[in-house]
């Protein structure tokens, strides 16, 4: 297949991808532009590029978001062990803390990016999750 070829057909999963979206968010009672607006900024933010919806993806990462979560408090814990001293009172309230957190993304109820736009606006720290630099720390605002 050539480069043209390519394209055309690159361009043609793109639209049939759209319609997908556009008839499942009709199906679901909700604005199909709209859901074609938040899928292409999700898509964007994230530079997923597979052919499942944003709600598909949802579905299938439960159990991997989940097992992401235990990794990263347990990883979370032990560094504020051995390099900031906290002990089991501070190592508890910080997990809580933590899974507040983690099970307000489960649900949909917050997005990273929206924690990581609280925590520019608040610290002066931005987060990355689409370059080499993981964070920059600024001046608190």
């Amino acid at each position: 297949m050539g480069k043209l070829e390519q394209l055309a057909e690159g361009r043609m999963q793109g639209m049939a991808f759209a319609l997908k979206v556009c008839k499942d968010a009709e199906k679901n009672g909700d604005d199909p532009i709209r859901a074609l607006e938040k899928e292409m900024s999700f898509r964007y933010k994230t530079r997923i590029s597979i052919l499942a919806t944003q709600k598909e993806l949802d579905r299938a990462t439960d159990t991997i978001k989940e097992l992401t979560a235990k990794t990263m408090l347990s990883a979370s814990l032990i560094v504020l062990w051995e390099q900031f001293y906290f002990g089991n009172v501070r190592a508890e309230r910080f997990s809580r803390a933590f899974m507040t957190y983690v099970k307000a993304l489960c649900n949909g109820e917050i997005t990273w990016f929206d924690i990581a736009d609280t925590l520019k606006e608040k610290t002066g720290i931005e987060v990355f999750f689409d370059d080499e630099v993981f964070i920059r720390i600024g001046d608190k605002k």
